[in-house]
């Protein structure tokens, strides 16, 4: 959705929670159709206990230093927010 992933979210307009939403169900649909995402921990699989193959798609998740795939200037950066890791471009996403 091209935004700050540190944006509080009563700074967030009503336009912007539609584009989220929108954005938000393509992702789910995609994941959901090639059965989700195995992570380096292994720890998912699906009902044939194969792993799912989501996670080639991921455009910044755990890609911290890598070149952003939508700009290709810019590394990905991870920071922890309520003690998770967050990934993105800090130029796509301002």
């Amino acid at each position: 959705c091209r935004m700050d992933p540190r944006r509080s979210c009563i700074r967030v307009s009503r336009c912007q929670w539609e584009t989220i939403h929108r954005a938000m169900l393509a992702v789910l649909n995609k994941a959901i159709q090639m059965e989700g995402s195995t992570l380096s921990d292994g720890s998912y699989r699906n009902a044939l206990n194969q792993p799912g193959e989501y996670q080639n798609h991921h455009r910044v998740y755990d890609r911290a230093g890598e070149t952003c795939l939508r700009c290709g200037n810019t590394s990905i950066r991870r920071i922890v927010q309520a003690q998770r890791s967050t990934y993105y471009c800090p130029r796509c996403q301002r």
